[in-house]
């Protein structure tokens, strides 16, 4: 009686232990991946309705997924694009991620913190200024219409606001062997631009004017989209003019300004580009404001 007991004992554990090399044999084991350098990591998971949720790994009874091992999976398992198989679980993307909500995606475009389309100075997700048909010429200080809208902007609200009191201030230009002028600059910068320049090379030590770059660009971004200018009492001479006032006072004044600088800069800034004489005049006029603010500074 005591030898059957044992042996019933003992076909039972060997009938018990078949089993779970049987179990142990069916269940999928860990494979290493090249591709991501880490092996496939298993994370026993919470349940929630028969199938969890998670960023890597995979739920106990599910399928497995590249990376990193991660919050729990539900028992269900996870199914994904790249290298995951199962039932039920979440879907993610090739990373084993699932995909961000639409509101915490960053910015597409350039075109603000949620818009999804191209934003102002940019070109299918490029600035402007990196496309294609941009001749190529040095730009010294011309550069900074590379500048961020946002850069420019304020560079824009920082000389309005500044040109209440600028444009009003009174000039009294002397220098040796020549006669004593007296303007507002406001009528400084409503001469022709090579009325302008003379009278920069001619009382450099005592001309008021706007030197930098950014201010000056950001002035003539504003021309080219308004045809105006937001300098109180200002009369410009002509749209010319005031562009080739602007543009010789931002450039660089050792280097010089060409049609080709003219184009350049007005692409890289969004606005229309002058064409024929138009284009000859600004270019010009900006060469020769450069020329006498070089003269002047000596």
């Amino acid at each position: 009686m005591t030898q059957r007991k044992k042996s019933t004992s003992a076909v039972r554990r060997i009938l018990l232990g078949s089993a779970a090399v049987g179990i142990a044999a069916w269940m999928p084991q860990p494979v290493w991946s090249p591709l991501h350098g880490v092996g496939y990591a298993y994370a026993q998971g919470t349940q929630q309705g028969g199938g969890g949720s998670a960023t890597h790994g995979s739920g106990s009874g599910g399928g497995h997924a590249p990376g990193t091992a991660g919050s729990g999976m539900g028992r269900g398992g996870s199914s994904a694009v790249h290298g995951h198989y199962g039932q039920g679980g979440s879907t993610g993307t090739e990373t084993g991620e699932t995909e961000p909500s639409s509101d915490k995606k960053g910015p597409r475009y350039g075109g603000g913190e949620t818009s999804r389309q191209p934003g102002e100075g940019t070109t299918g997700g490029r600035p402007v200024w990196a496309k294609e048909g941009i001749p190529e010429v040095e730009l010294g200080r011309l550069s900074v219409a590379r500048s961020p809208a946002s850069v420019l902007n304020h560079a824009f609200d920082e000389v309005v606001s500044n040109w209440s009191t600028t444009g009003t201030t009174i000039l009294t230009l002397t220098a040796e062997g020549q006669p004593t002028l007296t303007m507002t600059v406001s009528e400084l910068y409503s001469l022709p631009a090579l009325e302008f320049a003379r009278i920069v090379e001619t009382y450099y030590s005592t001309v008021v004017r706007i030197d930098s770059p950014l201010e000056n660009l950001a002035l003539l971004k504003n021309l080219g989209q308004t045809g105006t200018t937001p300098l109180t009492g200002v009369t410009m001479a002509s749209s010319d003019d005031m562009a080739a006032i602007l543009l010789g006072s931002a450039s660089d004044k050792e280097i010089p300004i060409t049609t080709d600088t003219v184009t350049a800069v007005y692409t890289i800034l969004g606005i229309p580009v002058p064409s024929g004489t138009e284009l000859t005049t600004v270019a010009n006029e900006a060469e020769a404001v450069r020329v006498a603010i070089l003269a002047g500074h000596g």
